[in-house]
């Protein structure tokens, strides 16, 4: 509750207040979830292709949120990547749909270099990202 208080969560005891404290429509964040729910209903994300296992409906307020922002962190050190932004196993094998951008895998890993950030960030999230959408859709498994 201290984080509520703090404000760093934040809380509505609808999903009008909600978007009030987070300044936005609340019509949007009510259309954003009801498409959400009605994934959950339908046990499918043509969204983002998550298991139907994950997909829990959000119904009874209180609702919470926090805010995130794009932010590019040091993260020094492992996974490993190819240059195709693949994360490697420890056989230097891509690890089938799993890629890094910025410096999770950084090929300056071994040693702190400020000032690279953006840069490498930008450049290796637009390769991680082409090579990600032009991975073939998994096949569906009677689990998924």
């Amino acid at each position: 509750m201290k984080e509520i208080e703090k404000g760093w969560i934040l809380k509505g005891d609808t999903l009008a207040d909600l978007a009030t404290k987070l300044e936005i429509k609340p019509a949007e964040l009510e259309a954003s979830l009801a498409r959400y729910n009605g994934h959950c209903k339908n046990q499918t994300d043509p969204d983002f292709g998550r298991p139907a296992r994950s997909l829990v409906a959000l119904e009874k307020p209180p609702f919470y949120c926090i805010k995130l922002y794009p932010a590019t962190f040091n993260t020094q050190g492992r996974p490993r990547r190819n240059h195709q932004c693949q994360v490697v196993n420890p056989d230097n094998q891509p690890i089938p749909r799993l890629h890094s951008a910025g410096e999770l895998g950084s090929f300056w890993g071994w040693m702190y270099n400020g000032g690279g950030n953006n840069a490498e960030a930008l450049c290796t999230g637009q390769i991680a990202g082409r090579n990600a959408a032009a991975a073939k859709p998994w096949q569906k498994t009677p689990d998924s």
